[in-house]
Order: C-alpha cells, then sequence, then structure tokens
C-alpha cells in the first residue's frame, strides 16, 4: 500500500473567505500500481512472445531446414504489419487490457504448427497457425509497448522497459534450458525433439489470464503523484485519422528507415544458426544469447535516464553506441560469411569447437544491439507523445514498420539458394542510411511531450465539478 496526501480551497456559504481543506492520505492498491502492471504485461511477454522467440531460437523454429519455417514467419509478420498499424487506434477504443489478451491468443497456434510441421510435415497446419499469430501479435504488440512506455512516469521508462526486456528475454532463457536439457546429446544437425514444443505450448496458454489482470490506464497511481492521460477520439473515424496524421508527420517519416531496420538482422540469425550450427549449439545459443539484450538494455536504461544528462546528449550517446555495434557485426559478418562460401564444404560448428567462437559471437552481438536499439526507439517515441493515447498511436506504427522489416526479411530467408550476401548488405547498408535521418530527430529532442497531470488536479477538477453541479441544481 502507498498514499499521497493532497490540499484544495474552497470557498464557503455566505461569502466568507476560502478555507484551507486538507484531504485524507489517497489509499492506492498494490495492484494498481505501476510495478504492478509492468509485472503483468511481462508475464505475457515472457509466456507469449517469448516463447515465440525461445523456438526461434532453436534456429527456423528447430526444423531441419529453415525454408518453410521462415515463409511462416514472413506471413506472421506481413499480418502483423498491416494489423499493428490499426490496432494502435483499435485498442484505444477497447482498452489495452482487451488488446493485450487479443494478442496473447495466437500464440499457442503458432506453437502448435510448428509441432505438427515437426512430426508430420504438416505445412498447411503451420502456415494457419502463423496467420492467426500474425493478426493477434499486432493487437499485442502495440498494446504491450504502449503500457510499458505509458504506464510509468518519463523519468522511469528506460529501466521499466530493461525490466520488460529481461522479461521477454527470460521466455527464450528459460525455453532455452528445457531445449538445452531435452537435446544435449545431439551433435549432429537436424530437427529437435517433438517433447521440445508440448512444454512451449503449454507455457504461450498461461499468457491470456495473465493479461486479464492489467488495470484500466485512468486507474493506475505513479510513485510521483501524476497521473497517467488518456485521451480517446470521438469517434473510430477520426481515431484511424489520427495514426494516419501521425504516419505522415515528418518526424515519423524520419524515423521510418530506423523502424524498418531495427529487428530486421532476427531472419538472417535463424537461417545463420541453422545453416551452421549443430542442435545443441543451437540449444545452447536458445538459452545463452539472450542474456546479451538483458545486459544491453540495462546499460541503455542506465544512460536514457539519467536526469543529469541533457536529454538530447543523453539520446545522442546511446544511439551512436548501438550503430557502431552493429555496423561492426556486419562487416564480420561479412568476412566469416565469404570465408564458409570459400570452402570446400559448410562447415557445421558444434559447441566450443573449432570456429565456434568467432561463428557464435556474431549471434551474440547482433542481439546484444539489436534489442537496445529497440528499447532506444520505444524510448524516443515515448519522449514525443503527449498522452497514452498518442503513445498508443507510436508504438502501432513503430511496431507495424518494424513488422515490414521483418517480414522482407524472412521471406528473403525462405529461398533455399538465397545469397547471403545479401541479406547482409541490406542490414548494413539500411542501417547506415537511418543514421542522418534518426540524428535530425535526436537533433530536435529538448524534453519529454507527455501532458502532466497530478492526482491534486484530478481531485481540485472533481471537487469544482460537485460544486459547480451543487451551484447549478440550487438556482
Amino acid at each position: 500500500m502507498a498514499s499521497s496526501a493532497s490540499d484544495h480551497t474552497e470557498a464557503p456559504e455566505g461569502g466568507a473567505g476560502p478555507v484551507q481543506v486538507t484531504t485524507q492520505p489517497l489509499k492506492h492498491s498494490i495492484f494498481r500500481s505501476v510495478p504492478f502492471q509492468i509485472a503483468v504485461a511481462c508475464g505475457v511477454s515472457f509466456t507469449a512472445p517469448g516463447m515465440w522467440d525461445a523456438l526461434g531460437g532453436l534456429g527456423a523454429g528447430g526444423a531441419a531446414e529453415p525454408y518453410a519455417v521462415s515463409a511462416a514467419n514472413a506471413l506472421v509478420y506481413g499480418l502483423f504489419a498491416i494489423v499493428c498499424v490499426a490496432a494502435g487506434a483499435i485498442n484505444n477504443r477497447i482498452g489495452l487490457r482487451y488488446g493485450l489478451a487479443l494478442g496473447a491468443l495466437g500464440y499457442p497456434l503458432y506453437g502448435a504448427g510448428l509441432y505438427t510441421n515437426n512430426v508430420s510435415a504438416t505445412t498447411w497446419f503451420m502456415l494457419f497457425g502463423s496467420a492467426l499469430c500474425g493478426i493477434s501479435a499486432g493487437f499485442f504488440w502495440a498494446a504491450e509497448a504502449a503500457i510499458i512506455i505509458g504506464y510509468p512516469s518519463p523519468s522511469d521508462r528506460a529501466f521499466y522497459l530493461a525490466v520488460w526486456q529481461s522479461a521477454k528475454a527470460a521466455g527464450p532463457i528459460v525455453g532455452g534450458a528445457i531445449n538445452l536439457g531435452l537435446n544435449a546429446q545431439r551433435s549432429s544437425a537436424g530437427s529437435v525433439g517433438s517433447a521440445t514444443y508440448i512444454v512451449f505450448i503449454a507455457i504461450m496458454c498461461l499468457g491470456l489470464p495473465i493479461a486479464l489482470c492489467l488495470s484500466p490506464a485512468e486507474r493506475v497511481w505513479r510513485h510521483d503523484g501524476t497521473r497517467v492521460v488518456v485521451r480517446k477520439e470521438p469517434t473510430w473515424r477520426a481515431e484511424f485519422r489520427a495514426v494516419g496524421s501521425l504516419l505522415a508527420s515528418r518526424r515519423v517519416l524520419l524515423l521510418l528507415p530506423a523502424f524498418f531496420i531495427s529487428y530486421f538482422y532476427n531472419g538472417f540469425v535463424s537461417t545463420w544458426l541453422t545453416k551452421y550450427f549443430t542442435v545443441r549449439a543451437r540449444a545452447f545459443s536458445s538459452f545463452f544469447t539472450n542474456f546479451a539484450g538483458i545486459f544491453s538494455s540495462f546499460l541503455v536504461a542506465a544512460l536514457l535516464d539519467r536526469q543529469a544528462i541533457h536529454i538530447r546528449t543523453r539520446a545522442r550517446a546511446a544511439f551512436t553506441a548501438i550503430v557502431v555495434v552493429l555496423i561492426g557485426t556486419w562487416i564480420w559478418a561479412s568476412v566469416l560469411q565469404k570465408r564458409f562460401y570459400d570452402a570446400a564444404e559448410a562447415p557445421v560448428f558444434d559447441w566450443f569447437q573449432g570456429g565456434f567462437g568467432s561463428a557464435y559471437a556474431l549471434v551474440f552481438f547482433w542481439t546484444f544491439a539489436g534489442q537496445a536499439f529497440q528499447q532506444f526507439l520505444y524510448w524516443l517515441v515515448g519522449q514525443y507523445a503527449t498522452d497514452l493515447s498518442s503513445l498508443s498511436h507510436h508504438t502501432g506504427i513503430l511496431r507495424g514498420v518494424e513488422a515490414l522489416g521483418q517480414t522482407v526479411a524472412w521471406a528473403m530467408q525462405s529461398e533455399g539458394n538465397a545469397n547471403h550476401f545479401v541479406s547482409i548488405g541490406l542490414n548494413f547498408g539500411i542501417t547506415v542510411l537511418c543514421i542522418p535521418f534518426t540524428w535530425i530527430v535526436l537533433s530536435e529532442l529538448d524534453r519529454s511531450h507527455e501532458i502532466k497531470v497530478t492526482e491534486t488536479q484530478v481531485i481540485e477538477d472533481n471537487v469544482d465539478g460537485k460544486q459547480s453541479g451543487s451551484a447549478t441544481a440550487s438556482v
């Protein structure tokens, strides 16, 4: 339990001077607190996309060949991209709790599709599950990003983003530990055991009941006494029109290359793992690599939440560090890829054997920089959003364009004879391309744009409203 006090003045009857009135301390339930809401969102993230990432961490969803699964993932992200932009507006109307719940529905079906493909090569059900997952994921990511950024105070957002990224990474870590235990003796390439999928699907089913524990934004209290500002457009049409206006704005247009490339690497990482690593090496990767994302998330959070440094300086320093690491990984990837292509036979690395370290280090640093980049972009759009509704629109666009990038990335990996240098070149080129456009936006960042409303103001507004109603009734 926590409390905060509030004072306001009222004018008594008879024309006397104002009288100071002290309200009783405000009593708050822990279940309406920001940490509890973040815990709910993290719980859903762990069970749904966390397990989805765990399957992806196996390389091609644990299959022996990456191409059909890459096509399924391209379908997921294609539908995700279309739905997510609209979901920002829809979630505003139905509420973030129900948007999050809708988003959790599709993930178990995706896992079931991978299971049937692994057991009996039933491609149609895998594609069906992928389609439903893509639609529901659009609602999920638009809602969850708005919750993680919008519920906390601006000064705490990077920290809670890091907590969320850690929960999201915990899914693949736990899933990777399960997978490592089930497949540790398998030193050859190929598909993982079917029991691995059963465990993952069971965990995915927990996402829906956890999502329904989320509190509505207007009932959430923050430790600094401010309130989450919620503003809905008067009609559905106006809501979608607001999203369209934001998408066409100068700032968002400048950020589109960064949104597009921020998670583009993921498709190539899956192919890289499947082509060049044994099953147990991939299982090790699915467990250990996610610690890189956790580490980088808290590093970035420590910088972005440091209020003693000007916000523009913080943003520029974080962005510079991230793109330097990303560019370095793609240069190193091109060196290794040429070495693999020049070899008489494509290498397959088992864990901790010759060549494993240099090839696996790329996967580690892709995740290290990629997760930091994603967190940075969430934080950045959060600084420009004025309220939770605006933030929902921003995050819907961010995730939708990001998903469009992943659609292209996974589609490229669905071709069995695809030249890997094309993927490496696109990742490198678009990363470089986004730098000047993002830098312009960072140069204009001077403060958080969130409208600040305190609990005291809400109480005073309620008192004024009651007094106005009483005065009207007495006339």
